[in-house]
């Protein structure tokens, strides 16, 4: 069990961050890797950070592009990878050292598609803010077609293992210079998977800080989980997977539009008009979204978000949200 594995880190204005990513990766305890950095245009000092440890390490390979996005760096290093597996890291996270070759193991074994690992949301103290919460994911072997409740889990494409082949045989890519490419693509390539695996480990480590993409309050930005969506239901239809998976599209429509969606939007001044085009296009979509069977998949949490919206108690959340900054500034006096 030493196949190579292909670790993908597109770079973007990330000085502050990029050495403890790197390093996190140098360190792990399996040690046949490339590691792929795609300097994707930044103007800081990334770019010199990055090309200084491949000049350290053989094993790391660097590429510079024009800006591209996330989804446009994470292509080049596909585009770049020898390895039999691949695994992407942004360039402002870590991960723990063990992750490579526990995942690498678990995905021989059980010859899989695709691993998911758990992980955590910290912040730039290290401090864990909140564990992954996948509570219906267990150690079996999932065939997506069988098993189609697979489909809903966090469409995040760092917390996975992917076998390259699986990009080869399907030509699936992530999208340049949008966002939400995660929702765009990961499902496609759960829906393309014959086995899927899942290990109850924390190893991937998101750093949760101010100025991140899904920090951003920008209403036009937050508008692309429509086209997401869309760009997801036309892959689906296209490849004639639409009624397969019907409920399990609608589920991910009431999530990431209905319920994240509306939750992140509704922290935006002026947002109103924003918030009932959300609405009108889960209605639209999925009339009948009420009666999905998958909401008992939601969290306590999650699930009070829905009925705030559901009846129209958006005050609720902005609420919500000013007592946790006054529970800041309390805790720094």
């Amino acid at each position: 069990m030493n196949e190579l594995v292909s670790i993908i880190v597109p770079i973007y204005n990330v000085e502050t961050y990029l050495s403890k990513c790197i390093d996190s990766l140098i360190n792990q305890t399996y040690e046949n890797l490339e590691i792929i950095l795609v300097n994707d245009g930044s103007t800081d000092r990334s770019g010199d950070i990055a090309s200084n440890y491949a000049k350290k390490d053989a094993r790391i390979r660097y590429f510079e592009q024009e800006n591209q996005g996330l989804g446009g760096a994470r292509n080049t290093g596909i585009s770049q990878a020898q390895g039999q597996y691949i695994l992407f890291v942004d360039s402002d996270d870590y991960i723990k050292e063990k992750m490579v070759e526990s995942m690498v193991n678990t995905m021989e074994i059980n010859a899989l598609d695709i691993l998911v690992c758990e992980f955590e949301r910290v912040n730039e103290n290290n401090e864990t803010l909140e564990k992954s919460h996948l509570p219906f994911l267990s150690d079996k072997i999932y065939d997506p077609r069988i098993n189609k409740e697979i489909l809903l889990t966090d469409p995040a494409a760092w917390n996975k293992m992917f076998k390259k082949e699986l990009f080869d045989k399907t030509d699936i890519r992530f999208p340049s210079r949008v966002w939400y490419e995660d929702l765009r693509t990961t499902p496609k390539l759960i829906a393309n998977a014959k086995r899927v695996g899942f290990i109850h480990e924390p190893f991937y480590l998101y750093l949760q800080r101010q100025g991140s993409i899904m920090n951003s309050a920008a209403l036009s930005r937050q508008e692309e989980s429509l086209q997401a969506m869309d760009d997801l239901l036309y892959y689906f239809k296209a490849h004639h997977l639409d009624k397969i998976y019907e409920k399990e599209l609608e589920f991910l429509c009431i999530a990431h539009v209905y319920v994240f969606g509306i939750n992140r939007v509704a922290r935006i001044p002026q947002s109103k008009a924003m918030i009932e085009k959300f609405k009108k296009y889960m209605v639209e979509k999925f009339p009948d979204f009420h009666s999905n069977p998958y909401f008992s998949m939601f969290t306590p949490k999650e699930k009070k978000f829905y009925q705030w919206i559901d009846r129209n108690q958006i005050w609720k959340i902005r609420w919500g949200d000013r007592i946790k900054k006054e529970m800041r500034k309390w805790k720094k006096h």
